[in-house]
């Protein structure tokens, strides 16, 4: 992805609607997952030398992705088949626990005509960067108009993770957003991903014509951005490796907005620029 001091002409991706998927009750699937789960579990652990929390992980709400990105769609409400995206991109951190639905066959099934779907993962908290990439990517080559991106945050696993810090989900969560492509083959605008002393340039070229700046949790301890005329800024809720400044995008007003991640671990910064609509209590 390019990564250049100067911001790039061309189109960026416009927010159509957005669902956000927030559960509350703790008490989740209500019980130890099957008994053939735990056994793919415990085989796991033996195999990497690690081992499956007990108490830990029975105890936890033991949402499977698949149920969080349903609930993100609920959220977002029924489409249209001209409303519907032709390509449909997942994206998360946190592995699942549980492997007997896919979640990108799930997306198909509920989604109007046959959109292309699928998952990216590996790439830490900047999944959804590299997923929406993606995603425009094929809208630009195969003349679509369309995309939808889904991002889950599931805080149920088997094994030991990362109990704090940026990797760290503490609850489960998932953001859909429907977006439009207007742009045809011409370029992408306001995207960048890379070292950070080589994205933070562009990143700072694409804020100066921003309205809004969706922080990710790694922007909280730098690299350091000053903050520009006229840019609000909001700041992803801890907790929430991915969805946490996705889900900034909440109520936000209309105008252009840079969401902007760093993953300190990767020692890369992601950023991008979605339109946002306009309209009264913002972004729903």
């Amino acid at each position: 992805m390019p990564a250049t001091a100067d911001a790039v002409a061309g189109t960026v991706p416009r927010l159509l609607r957005a669902g956000w998927y927030r559960p509350t009750d703790q008490r989740g699937l209500r019980g130890a997952p099957r008994p053939a789960v735990q056994e793919v579990h415990r085989r796991t652990a033996e195999l990497y030398g690690t081992r499956v929390l007990r108490e830990g992980f029975t105890d936890s709400p033991l949402r499977p992705t698949p149920r969080l990105a349903a609930g993100a769609l609920d959220a977002l409400g029924p489409l249209t088949p001209a409303e519907a995206p032709q390509v449909a991109v997942l994206a998360y951190t946190t592995p699942d626990f549980e492997h007997t639905t896919l979640t990108a066959s799930l997306l198909q099934h509920r989604l109007p005509g046959e959109p292309l779907c699928f998952a990216v993962s590996d790439q830490g908290v900047l999944a959804p960067f590299t997923a929406l990439r993606i995603a425009v990517e094929y809208a630009r080559r195969s003349h679509w108009d369309r995309l939808l991106l889904v991002v889950v945050d599931q805080s149920s696993q088997p094994y030991p993770g990362p109990a704090s810090g940026q990797y760290a989900a503490e609850h489960d969560s998932a953001v859909a957003l429907l977006l439009a492509w207007d742009g045809g083959a011409s370029p992408v605008a306001g995207m960048g991903q890379g070292r950070a002393d080589r994205a933070l340039p562009g990143l700072r070229a694409d804020l100066s014509g921003a309205a809004l700046l969706a922080a990710g949790t790694g922007l909280a301890a730098g690299p350091g951005l000053a903050p520009s005329p006229g840019t609000r800024r909001r700041d992803a809720e801890p907790g929430l490796p991915c969805t946490g400044v996705w889900a900034a995008l909440r109520e936000a007003p209309g105008g252009p907005a840079v969401i902007a991640d760093y993953d300190h671990e990767l020692d890369r910064l992601a950023h991008c620029t979605l339109e946002l609509p306009a309209g009264e209590g913002g972004v729903r």
